[in-house]
This record gives C-alpha cells, sequence and structure tokens, in this order.
C-alpha cells in the first residue's frame, strides 16, 4: 500500500529493530497464542448442548483469556526487568 515491498521490509527490519527484540516479542506472541488456544479448548469442552451455555462459555473463555494474557505479559514484564533485558 505504501509502496514497502516484502523484500525491502525483511532488509531494513533488522536496522530498526534489534534482533533480542524480535525474538522475545514473536515468542510473547507464541506463548501468548497457545495460552489463548488452550483456554479456548478448556471452556469450549465444557459448553453443554443449550445456546445459553454457549454464550456463557464464549463469554467466561473471552473475559480470561484477556485476563490471563494481562497477567502473564506483567510477569513477563517483571522476568524481563530482573535479567535486564
Amino acid at each position: 500500500v505504501m509502496g514497502v515491498t516484502p523484500a525491502y521490509f525483511f532488509s531494513a527490519l533488522p536496522r530498526a529493530v534489534d534482533i533480542a527484540n524480535l525474538t522475545l516479542a514473536l515468542s510473547k506472541s507464541v506463548v501468548f497464542g497457545l495460552l489463548i488456544a488452550l483456554i479456548g479448548c478448556h471452556y469450549g469442552l465444557r459448553v453443554k448442548p443449550n445456546t445459553e451455555s454457549l454464550g456463557a462459555g464464549t463469554t467466561a473463555s473471552v473475559v480470561t483469556s484477556i485476563t490471563m494474557v494481562i497477567l502473564v505479559d506483567a510477569l513477563f514484564a517483571i522476568l524481563f526487568k530482573e535479567i535486564g533485558i
């Protein structure tokens, strides 16, 4: 859209972002994705065969996922501050 080709993006990325920060961000996103998937599966398997249970399970899954992502991100921040990253 802005005239940035994928080749230019990947060649300019290491100059703009430190590799350690990029690796850290990608690893955190994998952890968050797995966490959200596990929470979604947990609540999905507990849903009873009616629409009321489906709505309640979906709401509980989303709220729990958001809360856990915030808490795990805070734990990552504390951990990385302690080790100096």
